[in-house]
């Protein structure tokens, strides 16, 4: 398929895991890419595993100020923007008692107000143009809470609520906004909720919770991604699309 001819897609948080698919994705299906992240590192290899069609931009997306730098480097390299993936967060475990006031302030900068930081720079563009499609990486802790995650729960449940309400104020401008929420995918992301977990531990308590019995992979989430930012989710927007296995339905 190549249901991204002709467009550009900028995808945040693209130096690894789901960031890194979904950008590995859109490009195998014609997009021009800018692969943003704070792991500049990362950024640069990623963009080097798809070619002359993507480029790396250094972008801390919790600070207004390197957001609307990278975003006016993509234009100034692209011409313009058709698909935005915004996938930057971080995991930080705690609960409201033990987890640290620092870490909530961080994970409520990058998980939300790194989303609304992107969506806010790039919709003037969009906007202008008539279309855009913008896909939010949420998480099922944003609609089934966790032991141990509160900052995380709640900034994925606003990352939800984010999408519906942008939706509501420009769908009918053209924009699409969407969400999919991931459940237990296998990337390092995770590693924090980990520590001193063995793979056999892992691998039963996943057979335990998830109806297809694993873990999903990175390039399962992209193909749903492409699919929201795809012409072919053309009726779909407001939405949060759950790609777990079945953990929810449980």
């Amino acid at each position: 398929m190549r249901r991204f001819e002709d467009r550009v897609a900028v995808v945040t948080g693209g130096a690894h895991g789901i960031g890194r698919a979904s950008a590995l994705r859109l490009a195998e299906e014609g997009a021009r890419v800018a692969v943003l992240d704070v792991n500049e590192a990362g950024a640069h290899e990623t963009a080097e595993l798809i070619g002359d069609a993507a480029v790396a931009i250094a972008c801390d997306v919790a600070d207004a100020a390197s957001v609307a730098e990278a975003f006016d480097r993509v234009r100034d390299r692209f011409g313009t923007v058709d698909v935005l993936h915004s996938n930057a967060g971080v995991l930080l475990p705690g609960s409201a008692e033990d987890g640290a006031p620092e870490e909530w302030d961080r994970t409520f900068a990058v998980n939300v107000r790194g989303m609304y930081l992107a969506a806010r720079a790039v919709l003037p563009t969009m906007l202008a143009q008539g279309r855009g499609a913008i896909v939010n990486t949420a998480s099922t802790s944003g609609i089934a809470a966790e032991p141990g995650l509160a900052a995380y729960c709640a900034s994925k449940a606003a990352v939800i609520q984010l999408t519906r309400q942008l939706a509501v104020d420009y769908s009918r401008r053209g924009v699409r906004v969407n969400c999919v929420c991931p459940g237990w995918i296998d990337t390092g992301f995770n590693d924090p909720v980990l520590e001193g977990v063995g793979d056999e531990e892992l691998a039963e308590a996943i057979d335990r919770m998830v109806p297809l019995g694993r873990q999903g992979a990175p390039e399962e989430i992209a193909a749903v991604v492409a699919f929201l930012a795809s012409d072919d989710a053309s009726l779909v927007t407001g939405h949060a699309l759950v790609a777990d296995g079945g953990l929810t339905a449980l």
